[in-house]
């Protein structure tokens, strides 16, 4: 079994209690991992696949690799693989929404200008973003801002989606639309959700449970 990632063994962060038991699982490649839990789990949990923290104990494996060993090249490498949503979205608040999409993809993956912005101006229209693709993210609607994160982070044209809490503003008809859209663009999905969602449940490959008495796989 091809495993993209993987947690062994790992225990909250360092300097905050953030979760009381250590948390192990694994995301096989081409599956569609749901975790439902709370904002406070969530977001330390991708902080620590992504490589922006360390782990006190355990291992966190992605592709292979050990995120928190990685010199600085090679976690940017790392990091252009994976296309990410995370809470706070990280949107600039100065750049109109196209230029969200176009400034990653030329900083981030390498892309020169026109191709980004054709890249961006794709993204856009399956989105359904033109309307909103001039203005800036503090004027968005919470549905639309959640549109446009998801975009950027398909924008990147990656294998591995880590997703948390992407879709809580979506009617269910859009949110079946995107995750439609996520599972033909990505191979592996790890998505967390801080709410009950049946959508997001019947996309889902499994499901795991995580609160104060643990992590493990829901009934």
């Amino acid at each position: 079994m091809d495993v993209i990632v993987e947690f062994r063994h790992v225990p909250g962060e360092r300097g905050a209690v953030r979760w009381a038991k250590p948390v192990s699982f694994q995301v096989p490649r081409g599956t569609l991992h749901l975790i439902r839990t709370r904002g406070a789990f969530s977001g330390p949990l991708f902080r620590l696949a992504l490589g922006f923290s360390e782990p006190v104990g355990g291992e966190v494996l992605v592709q292979g690799q050990l995120p928190a060993t990685l010199g600085r090249h090679d976690i940017r490498r790392l990091r252009r693989g994976i296309g990410s949503v995370l809470e706070p979205d990280g949107l600039v608040a100065n750049l109109t929404i196209r230029m969200n999409l176009v400034v990653p993809l030329v900083y981030g993956n390498g892309l020169e200008f026109d191709a980004a912005v054709r890249r961006a101006n794709e993204m856009i229209d399956v989105m359904h973003l033109g309307l909103w693709a001039e203005e800036r993210p503090g004027s968005l609607p919470a549905e639309v801002r959640q549109a446009a994160v998801l975009a950027r982070a398909l924008s990147a044209r990656t294998d591995v989606l880590m997703l948390e809490n992407p879709l809580a503003s979506m009617d269910n008809r859009e949110t079946r639309r995107l995750l439609t859209l996520c599972r033909t663009q990505a191979e592996t999905l790890l998505v967390a959700t801080h709410r009950p969602d049946g959508v997001l449940h019947e996309f889902a490959d499994a499901i795991w449970e995580w609160d104060d008495d643990g992590f493990r796989m829901a009934a």
